[in-house]
């Protein structure tokens, strides 16, 4: 068995000998080399990213089978969209969080939503219309192509996921959202433990399991 896959099964075996609440919320597959989060995981750990995003603030949440539906308030705009975690990179004491727009991006009624901007999109301007004016209102380290939001930032110096964990190492992950949670895939996979330790908010070994 490669150093890799000895280090997933390892990491298997780690997490079923957390607690129950621990341990039910997040799954290891050694072949595939990935984990899962649970869908409540995600959301608490998405809110506590953005929560420092000037401008920005997180409603309500929900999960749908395909993505995540949620409403966001940008710079006085309010905002319902469906967002599926794509990538995640920490690094350098920053994170870089990109998040795929696959379904409703709609703006809803909000004192800063006149009613000529409300009826040109009603009328077909759709996201291009959206993106144009959201590209004057998103708040530094937020953007939105049409396709990806992309957010991005300073990791904050204490807490479950902080800068001094990703100062000197890296951790790059892709992701793919299912029924139950979402997968993520490791690309710098000694970083896990790091991540492991940040999502669970539980002290960790320091050390892989299996070394």
């Amino acid at each position: 068995m490669s150093g890799p896959s000895r280090w997933w099964e390892s990491a298997r075996e780690w997490v079923g000998k957390l607690p129950s609440g621990l341990s039910g919320q997040v799954t290891v597959d050694v072949a595939r080399r990935r984990l899962r989060l649970s869908h409540a995981r995600v959301e608490a750990l998405t809110r506590r990213a953005l929560r420092d995003v000037r401008a920005l603030s997180v409603g309500d949440w929900a999960h749908l089978p395909h993505a995540y539906d949620v409403r966001l308030a940008v710079s006085g705009w309010k905002l319902r969209v469906e967002v599926a975690i794509e990538r995640l990179e920490l690094a350098s004491g920053r994170y870089d969080l990109t998040l795929r727009t696959p379904g409703r991006v709609d703006l809803e009624e909000s004192r800063a939503a006149s009613a000529l901007v409300q009826g040109v999109l009603r009328i077909g301007g759709g996201k291009a219309a959206l993106r144009t004016m959201l590209d004057q209102v998103m708040p530094e380290g937020l953007s939105w192509d049409g396709q990806r939001f992309r957010v991005s930032g300073e990791l904050p110096k204490e807490g479950a996921v902080s800068a001094r964990f990703f100062e000197s190492s890296a951790l790059a992950m892709s992701a793919e959202h299912d029924p139950e949670g979402v997968w993520l895939s490791a690309e710098a996979w000694p970083g896990l433990v790091d991540l492991m330790q940040a999502v669970l908010s539980v002290d960790l070994p320091r050390k892989p399991p299996g070394t």
